[in-house]
Order: structure tokens, then C-alpha cells, then sequence
């Protein structure tokens, strides 16, 4: 199997059809960085089924749609397709030639497909598996893979020794398995809850059912002597009818000999009744004729009424047709007045479109320029931010020279006890000794200077000159000892000043530690303040970038509300056309339809005429009816005349009639009497029967002539037995007639859930035993192809290091479907150690090592090597190389590099270009002679 052809439609950068075909041996992928080279690798994992979007350098799948670009609009939709020649059978399909489809739409829907046949994600990764091929596997090596091989994580590893073994599809059944063990193992709990649940209801409605049962025997008994007293009754009124059949075949006879004398009597009476019926026959044919004419009256009254509706309605057309042609004119005034605007319009669009196509030049104008002046601000910016940096550093030197000094103070402060001559106990007591001779000198001074001051101020001398002098005595005496107290302050202090000058100096003198220290504080604030500057600075230029931002964004946003409302005029300038011919259309119709109108009401004013003339025909004809029918009336006014002698004569004969037909009506309401009660005795048996029917849904005469049921009990005692079983019944109280039933549905019920609850833990137990069958093949299959690939990676360590020695052990041999992979390598003249110790180079061979030893064991069809060669020198690059010829004839290998030696090592190389930025297109050249 390898990979033929590779079709990228609106893939990232592709935007148009792009697809490359593939040969055999060693392909390379090659451009200038940003061109789009790894989006055909994205492009592979994305075919095949891969659902991260980190993998695919994106924040969410529809990122993988072109976007667009300045002079290109963006697509809805991505396509690629994977085109691989199955000549082997690597893929479980009956197909030599598979094709993987993948598509993606704006909405984020994807469909996959195999063979262009729609297919589920999960059917493209179970046709890869243990391929060497997938989103997995080691078909595609990156600088990510790499990665993830040198991770300092053992168990991000294992999964190239698992798919080299083939343990990938019994990895993936087994997590199946987990879930359907977890799955049975809710189920088996959830159906122990429910037959626990099912089993008291079983218990509950068990009790419920008993009592159902007895309920339904008592009812059956109420039934059974409900039956017994309907029948006793049924019988009853059976004997009664009986009787009176037998009275009323009496009466009956009695009534037809009183009938026989009624007609003789009326045979005298019938010759004048035929005279009679003579006058009354015509009377009534009078009064038929009467009835018609009046009919015909109605009729032709009925007939003026129509057609003076006719007419008044032919009267209204011709109004409300008027009105309509007055409103077709005002529509096509409107219409005409609606050109004329529309005309205007397409006019005021022009002018617009001149308009709109300004304010766009405008718009991208200003947006170009906000763009440089955001550029020269996040110099300025940049410049500011290193001018911090710089003043940062100058502050942290400052403040280590501030601390210097104060480290210098502290020990100067220290070392003052050693300099000075005297100690703390001369110092205080030279502190107190100057304090009390200036206490005493600021007491006893002022007194004497006012003593000497009365004395000037007197300006005589008392007689008393002895206590003057005296006084004065005392005054000296008093002078020479402030004199001497002044003399001792003076000498203290000479001293102090000497003990303490030459500290005093060295902390605040001009060269001092404070003045030091000062002039310290004194630039760090400077230098603060300047941060502060900077960053005040920096803050109100970034504000200046969002207000410029801003700014962009508004004018983007009325940039594209312009495009829009250009194509929105472009729009309604195009359809103008097509609404002057609407109206113009328009117009023609109302104008026909205006025409249509003038003629109908011509033709209703014709009608209004024709309607005219027959309403007088009609009215003539019906004077002449209402004239033959004053005629016929006076007609029947004689035959009532006769009508009323005829029956003056009749009267005495109906006289003797009457008495002989009331003797008659007398036995015939006899008769009807006992009828009534015949008739009531069989509606009462009729009712028994069918109120029976009604409440209890049983048809009595099935029980008539059924033993048990009728019996000889009287009505009253039936009816007491009735009542005690009724009365055993409702002491039952509320009975749940259905419990029988749920009782049995129950009892089933639980029968079945215990059945199946045995089915799930023999699945449950079954599923244990597969997992433990999958994990000893998978263990088996695993620890074999490890030992192949360890034996195989210490060759090839060997040969691309020149020397040295690795190999890989496992982390958890007691566990070795979950333990770790450890890599440790010894590159020549080097100690062993990790791989995290190596260089940059030393990984990437190490990890080149690793995917070949696993080709050896089972090399994939096809293996996509991503910039891999990006952190080898020459001499590496040259054991790479010689790596993939010696692996070319068992797979395909596509080089995304930069590297020339690499590139001249490949059969072909394509290149990938952007002639129009943020498009990329494919070329390819193919290799007659190989560089060397």
C-alpha cells in the first residue's frame, strides 16, 4: 500500500483545487516558511480522522476553512481527499485503490466518506487500525511527536509499540468491553432494584388479590339470587297478563254487537252524506282553485320581488363598477406617478454608488493610515519599554548601593563605642551635670539681674548701707558661682564636641553616609518617577493603539456596511428595470380591466330596461288572478249556505247515532283499558328484562329454563339473602377488581426479571473472560514486538551515533499493558543517562532511532517526516538520509525540510508557493539525476 494522491480543496491556505501526486521512494515538501508546506500535513491528519484541534494548529474545526484573503472572499466549505493503492490488502477492503473523503462546512458539520460512500468517523479509524497509518500512529512524525517521544513520560510513548504490535483494534475492544462491563453492571444493579421493587408489589397486590377473589364470589352469588328475584318477579306479572287476555276476549265480543246497530243506523244517514260529500267535494275543488290562484299570486308577487332585486342590484353593479373605474384611474395615476419616482430613484442610486465608491476610497484611506500610526506608536512603545528595562536596571543597581551605604552606616554606628574615650556611664553623668548647673543658672540669674535693676532704678543708696553691702556680697557670691557652673558647661561641651566630631563627620558631613545616602534616594526617586513616566506613558500610547483600534473597527464596520449598501443599490438599480416593467404590466391591466367595466355596465343598464318591462307584464297578469279569485270566493259562499241545511236535516238522524256510539265508545275505552294494562304488564316484564341486561349484562331468558335459578323461595326471603350478601360485600370496602390480574402480570413479571438478571451476569461473566483472553493476546503480541524493537533500536543508536549504545525498558514489567517506556542512550564517549540530558540534536536522533527500529518490525505503507531534520548538523542529516534509502523499498516517505542535502536525497520535490498572499499553490519538479 502507499499513498498516490492527495487533493486539498479549500484546506487553510489552498483555496483552489490543489492536488499532489505521490510516487514511491522519497518525496520532499519544500518552500519558504509561512507558505502552507504543513498544512498538507495538517491536511493528512485531518483526512484520516483526527479531532483535535491543537493537532491541527487551530482554536476550532472551522478554523480549517479558507478564510479568505484581501482580494478573495472565503469559502463555506473543505475538502481533502486521500487516494492509496491497496494492492496488498494492508486496508480491510476488496478495493486496489481506496479514497478517503473528509468534508467541512461554516456550520461545523463534517462528513466522512470511503470510496465516496458516507461513512461514520468511527468506520475511517477501524479501517487504519494496526496499519502503522492513523492520527496516532507513527506514520506521521513531527516536531510534536518528537516531542511526545522524548516527553519525560514513560506512557506517552507506548502507544508506537502498540500500534507496531497490532494491539491497537484489541485496545479499543477492550475499552468496548469496559463499557459494556460497566454498562452490565448498572443493569444488573438497576434490575436487582427493580425485582426487589416488583417483588413487593408482588407481595402488596398477592393481598389485594384474595380479597378481589372473594369479592368476585360474593358478587357472583348477589348475581346468582339477582337472577332468582328477577325471574320470581317475571313469573308474576306473566300470570297477571294471562288473566287479562281472557277479560278482554269478552269485551271484545260485547263491542261488536253494540257495532252492528251502529251500522244500520248509519245506512239511513249515508244518502245524505253523499248529498253532502256533493257540496263539500265542490267546495273544496272552489277552494283548491282558490289555493292556486292564490299560489300563483304568490308566485307572481314573488317574481316583481326578484326582479325589482335584480334590478336594484344591477342598479348597485353599475354604482360599485363606476367606483372601480374610478379607483383603476387612481391606480394608474399611482402608477404613473411611481415611474416617475422610480425614474428619480435610479437617478439618486447613481449619484449614491459615485457617493458610497468616495467614502470606501475614504474609509481604506484612514484605515491605512491608523495602521502606520499604530506602528510608529508601538515603537515609541517598544522604545519606552526598554528605556524602563534600562532604568529598571539602573534603579536595582541604585538600590543595592542605597543598601551598601546603610550596611556601611549600621557598621559605623557599631564601631563608635571603640572610637570614643569615654563610656555611657560619663556621658550621662556629663548630661546631668550640664543640666542642673543651666537649671540653676536660669533660676538664680534673673532674680539677681532684678535685684541690680531696683537698685539703678532707686538712684539712692539706703541708710542701711551695711545690708547693702551685705546684699551685694551675696550677689558676688552668687555671680562667682554661675561663673564657675558657665566655665564647667563650656568645658563639658568642648569635650562632648571633641568625642563626637570626628563620628559626627563621617555620618553628616558633606561626604557623609547620609549626604551619600541621600544623593542615593535622590536618584532612585528620579529614576522611579521616570518608570512611572515611561509607564504613564506607555499606558496612555496603548490607549492611543485601542482609540486608533477602535477607531479601525469603526471605520471596517462602515467600510462593510458601505460595501453591503453598494451592493444593496447595485441591487435595487438592477430591479428597476424589472419594476418599470411591472408597472407598465400593471398599468395595461388595470387599464383592461377599466375597459371591462364600461362595457359591463352598459350591459347592466341594458338589463335595467329589459327587467323594467317585464315587471309591468307581471303586474297585468296578476290583476287578472286576483279578479278571478274574488269570483271563485263568492261561489263558495252559496255552497255554504247549502252545506248548513244538509246538516240541519242530519242532525236528528246523528242524534240516535251518538247515543248508540257512545254505548260503543264506552266498551271500545273498556277494551282499551285492559289493552293499556296488558300493554303495562308486558313493558314491565320487557323492563325486568332489559334493566337486567343493563345492569349486570345478562340476558334472563337464557336462565328461565335453567335449573338453580328458579325457584319456589318467596320474593321477600330471596330478597333478605340478597341483602346479607350485599352487606358481606361491602364490608370488603374499596376492592381492587384488577389485582387478580396484576397479581398474575406480576408474578410473570418477576419470573422474567430474574431471568434476566441470570442472562446479564452470564454476559457479565463472558465479557470478563474476553477481556482476559484480549489482554493475554494483547500482553503477548506487545512484550514480542518490544523485544524486536529494543533488540532493533540499539542497531540503529549505533549506526546513526557511530558508536555509543540505548536501549528502552519498561517501566512496570509486572504490568505491561499500562506500563511506561524508559529510554536511555549512551552516545559515544558519553555516560549513560536520560534523554532529557541530551542536546537538541542527540533527541532528534534518538527519536529518528526509536521510529525506524519500529519499521523494521512493521514498517508503515507511508511515513510523513515534518521538519524532523530541522536540529541536525550535516554529519546527522547524512546518517538520516541513508536511513530512509535503506527503508524507501517498504515505505513512502514525504519530507517537509529545509535542508538542500535532504532535498537533493529525494525522488521528487514539490514546492509550495504563495504567489498571491495567504494562497498557496503546489509545483513539482522531478529528479533525473540525484546530486550527490
Amino acid at each position: 500500500m502507499f499513498l498516490k494522491r492527495l487533493v486539498l480543496n479549500g484546506f487553510k491556505s489552498f483555496s483552489d483545487h490543489s492536488e499532489i501526486t505521490f510516487v514511491k521512494g522519497i518525496s520532499a515538501i519544500v518552500g519558504p516558511n509561512g507558505c502552507g508546506k504543513s498544512n498538507i500535513v495538517d491536511a493528512l491528519k485531518w483526512v484520516i480522522g483526527e479531532q483535535k484541534t491543537k493537532m491541527l494548529r487551530a482554536n476550532n474545526m472551522v478554523d480549517v476553512i479558507f478564510k479568505g484573503t484581501e482580494n478573495k472572499k472565503g469559502l463555506g466549505r473543505a475538502e481533502v481527499k486521500l487516494i492509496l493503492v491497496n494492492e496488498q490488502n494492508i486496508l480491510p477492503i476488496d478495493f486496489n485503490e481506496v479514497e478517503i473523503a473528509r468534508v467541512i462546512f461554516a456550520s461545523g458539520e463534517n462528513e466522512y466518506y470511503i470510496n465516496k460512500k458516507r461513512v461514520r468517523l468511527k468506520d475511517i479509524h477501524e479501517l487504519f487500525f494496526d496499519t502503522g497509518v492513523g492520527k496516532s500512529a507513527y506514520s506521521v512524525m513531527e516536531q510534536g511527536k518528537i516531542d511526545l517521544i522524548l516527553s519525560n513520560k514513560p506512557e506517552d510513548r507506548r502507544y508506537i509499540i502498540e500500534e507496531a504490535a497490532g494491539i491497537t483494534k484489541y485496545k479499543v475492544k477492550k475499552e468496548e468491553a469496559l463499557s459494556r462491563l460497566k454498562q452490565s453492571n448498572e443493569n444488573i444493579i438497576r434490575i436487582k432494584d427493580i425485582i426487589e421493587e416488583v417483588k413487593s408489589q408482588y407481595n402488596h397486590m398477592k393481598k389485594q388479590a384474595e380479597k378481589a377473589e372473594k369479592f368476585k364470589n360474593l358478587h357472583d352469588k348477589e348475581i346468582k339470587l339477582e337472577i332468582e328475584l328477577n325471574l320470581n318477579r317475571i313469573i308474576k306479572h306473566k300470570g297477571t297478563r294471562n288473566e287479562l287476555e281472557k277479560k278482554i276476549e269478552k269485551s271484545i265480543n260485547d263491542l261488536e254487537e253494540v257495532k252492528k246497530q251502529l251500522d244500520n243506523l248509519e245506512d239511513g244517514v249515508e244518502e245524505q252524506l253523499n248529498r253532502l260529500t256533493e257540496f263539500e267535494n265542490k267546495k273544496i275543488e272552489n277552494q283548491r282553485e282558490v289555493f292556486n290562484l292564490l299560489s300563483d299570486i304568490k308566485i307572481f308577487n314573488s317574481k316583481i320581488d326578484i326582479l325589482r332585486d335584480q334590478m336594484q342590484q344591477y342598479e348597485i353593479n353599475i354604482k360599485n363598477d363606476s367606483e372601480r373605474i374610478k379607483a383603476f384611474d387612481n391606480n394608474i395615476k399611482e402608477i404613473n406617478d411611481e415611474l416617475i419616482n422610480i425614474k428619480n430613484n435610479k437617478k439618486e442610486f447613481d449619484d449614491k454608488i459615485v457617493s458610497i465608491t468616495k467614502d470606501n476610497k475614504f474609509y481604506k484611506d484612514n484605515i491605512l493610515k491608523i495602521n502606520s500610526e499604530i506602528s510608529i506608536t508601538k515603537n515609541v512603545i517598544k522604545e519606552l519599554k526598554d528605556e524602563i528595562i534600562n532604568s529598571n536596571n539602573e534603579l536595582e543597581k541604585k538600590r543595592t548601593e542605597q543598601k551598601n551605604i546603610t550596611d556601611q552606616l549600621i557598621v559605623r554606628i557599631d564601631q563608635s563605642p571603640d572610637i570614643f574615650d569615654v563610656n555611657a556611664e560619663e556621658i550621662t553623668n556629663f548630661k546631668t551635670d550640664l543640666k542642673d548647673k543651666i537649671s540653676y543658672i536660669l533660676s538664680n540669674l534673673p532674680k539677681k539681674r532684678i535685684f541690680i535693676d531696683d537698685i539703678i532704678r532707686g538712684g539712692y543708696v539706703s541708710k542701711e548701707s551695711a545690708e547693702l553691702l551685705k546684699a551685694l556680697g551675696s550677689l558676688r557670691d552668687d555671680l562667682i558661682i554661675i561663673e564657675q557652673n558657665v566655665t564647667d558647661i563650656d568645658e563639658n561641651i568642648k569635650k562632648y564636641i571633641q568625642t563626637t566630631e570626628i563620628f559626627l563627620n563621617d555620618i553628616f558631613g558633606p561626604d557623609g553616609f547620609v549626604q551619600q545616602k541621600r544623593m542615593c534616594e535622590h536618584t532612585i526617586n528620579e529614576l522611579v518617577d521616570k518608570i512611572n513616566n515611561n509607564s504613564s506613558t506607555i499606558d496612555m500610547k496603548q490607549q492611543e493603539i485601542i482609540k486608533k483600534r477602535d477607531k479601525k473597527e469603526e471605520f471596517d464596520k462602515v467600510l462593510h456596511e458601505l460595501n453591503l449598501n453598494l451592493t444593496t443599490i447595485n441591487e435595487k438599480k438592477n430591479s428597476i428595470d424589472n419594476d418599470i416593467k411591472r408597472l407598465l404590466s400593471m398599468k395595461a391591466h388595470h387599464e383592461n380591466n377599466k375597459d371591462e367595466l364600461v362595457q359591463k355596465i352598459s350591459f347592466s343598464r341594458k338589463k335595467i330596461d329589459e327587467i323594467s318591462k317585464n315587471i309591468n307584464d307581471t303586474e297585468i297578469k296578476l290583476k287578472e288572478l286576483k279578479s278571478k279569485k274574488q269570483s271563485l270566493e263568492n261561489g263558495l259562499i252559496e255552497i255554504d249556505k247549502k252545506i248548513r241545511h244538509q246538516n240541519t236535516t242530519m242532525s236528528a238522524q246523528q242524534k240516535n247515532i251518538k247515543d248508540i256510539n257512545n254505548k260503543w265508545m264506552n266498551k271500545k275505552n273498556e277494551v282499551e283499558k285492559i289493552n293499556i294494562k296488558i300493554a303495562e304488564s308486558k313493558t314491565t316484564i320487557t323492563n325486568l328484562y332489559d334493566n337486567f341486561y343493563e345492569n349486570f349484562s345478562i340476558d334472563l331468558v337464557e336462565y328461565e329454563s335453567k335449573k338453580g335459578y328458579s325457584s319456589n323461595r318467596s320474593y321477600e326471603e330471596i330478597r333478605k339473602i340478597l341483602g346479607e350478601v350485599k352487606a358481606d360485600k361491602h364490608s370488603l370496602g374499596n376492592v381492587n377488581l384488577m389485582a387478580i390480574e396484576e397479581s398474575k402480570a406480576l408474578k410473570e413479571r418477576y419470573n422474567l426479571l430474574t431471568e434476566q438478571l441470570e442472562d446479564l451476569q452470564n454476559a457479565k461473566k463472558d465479557i470478563h473472560e474476553m477481556m482476559e483472553k484480549i489482554s493475554s493476546v494483547s500482553e503477548e503480541m506487545f512484550l514480542k514486538t518490544f523485544k524486536q524493537i529494543k533488540t532493533n533500536f540499539h542497531k540503529i543508536f549505533r549506526k546513526l551515533f557511530d558508536g555509543g549504545n540505548a536501549e528502552i525498558s519498561l517501566t512496570n514489567p509486572d504490568n505491561i499493558l499500562e506500563s511506561g517506556i524508559e529510554i536511555l542512550a549512551h552516545p559515544p564517549g558519553q555516560k549513560t543517562q536520560g534523554i532529557a540530558l541530551l542536546s537538541g540534536g542527540q533527541r532528534t536522533m534518538t527519536a529518528i532511532a526509536l521510529m525506524f527500529a519500529t519499521f523494521l518490525v512493521k514498517p508503515s505503507p507511508f511515513c510523513i517526516l515534518d521538519e524532523i531534520d530541522a536540529a541536525l548538523d550535516e554529519e546527522n542529516v547524512r546518517r538520516f538520509i541513508n536511513l530512509l534509502h535503506e527503508s524507501k523499498e517498504t515505505s513512502q516517505f514525504i519530507i517537509i525540510t529545509h535542508n538542500s542535502k535532504t532535498i537533493s536525497a529525494s525522488d521528487v520535490m514539490y514546492g509550495v508557493t504563495q504567489e498571491e498572499k495567504g494562497i498557496s499553490k503546489i509545483v513539482s519538479a522531478k529528479f533525473a539525476q540525484k546530486v550527490s
